[in-house]
């Protein structure tokens, strides 16, 4: 006999109530694969926060009933399925609130292992950010692509032959040429977002500039990106770029807090 079985042995015909409770503020995400382990545990569901739902402590996202084994294995499998992503969704919110009106995406989420992709990429949504620099069609071409053939001009003229009307996203690093001067000449070869992906604000002050000075911030939209932590995005908001992309200050946050409570039994 094992131990869970041996412990649980005298209590196999009781039933318990619980519920999952927040311990600090925020935003609940996972809620799809908490149900969906839920059902696979047999457990009695009474009650389930929608997705979003804002959190203060001792908010019950949710509330079942089930037998010892059930509750225990709730205990070790259902607060897994809400931690990491309502901790994403929530730092999503807050610097999608910090950085307003700025737009801000997290293209990052590709990047997460196949197995939490996509909870992590609801969560993403969950608290607001945007997952791609633009809703309209685009191709982006980052910096492999403008290294493979030779810099900004010959990818986005390649790029803007497959479909003149298609808006091309270029990403600039200041490798083949001064990053402004890469910006002008994505600009003249028909790119419609230049990406600054350097984390270097003052890459991003020159760019937008030029953009100014040159006439031709209107035509454009230009974004940010490297390494975005949210200590800068005061003086990264100041500049007035477009669009931020921030990644590892949003998927790397912390577990929301939550704990699992037994309420009661019956015989």
């Amino acid at each position: 006999m094992e131990l869970r079985e041996f412990l649980f042995e005298p209590l196999k015909n009781r039933s318990y109530s619980f519920s999952i409770i927040s311990r600090e503020e925020g935003i609940l995400s996972g809620v799809a694969r908490l149900e969906e382990l839920a059902s696979d545990l047999g457990l009695e569901v009474i009650s389930m926060a929608q997705e979003g739902s804002l959190l203060i402590p001792g908010t019950v996202v949710f509330a079942a009933r089930g037998n010892a084994e059930m509750v225990t294995k709730a205990e070790e499998l259902l607060m897994g399925a809400i931690g990491k992503p309502s901790g994403v969704a929530t730092a999503a919110a807050d610097i999608v609130k910090k950085a307003s009106p700025v737009k801000v995406v997290c293209g990052a989420w590709k990047k997460i292992g196949q197995a939490a992709k996509g909870e992590l990429r609801q969560s993403v949504i969950t608290g607001g950010a945007g997952l791609r620099i633009s809703e309209q069609p685009f191709i982006y071409l980052d910096k492999n692509y403008i290294r493979m053939f030779g810099g900004v001009n010959a990818a986005v003229g390649r790029a803007k032959l497959f479909d003149p009307d298609r808006l091309v996203v270029a990403q600039l690093r200041g490798e083949t040429l001064d990053i402004v001067e890469e910006a002008r000449i994505a600009v003249q070869s028909g790119a419609g977002i230049l990406m600054v992906d350097t984390g270097i604000l003052e890459d991003l002050k020159a760019v937008m500039a030029a953009a100014v000075a040159d006439d031709w911030r209107k035509n454009v939209q230009i974004a940010f990106a490297g390494g975005v932590s949210t200590e800068e995005l005061n003086s990264i908001v100041a500049l007035r770029p477009d669009i931020i992309d921030v990644g590892r200050a949003i998927l790397d946050a912390p577990l929301l807090d939550f704990s699992l409570d037994v309420e009661g039994g019956d015989r």
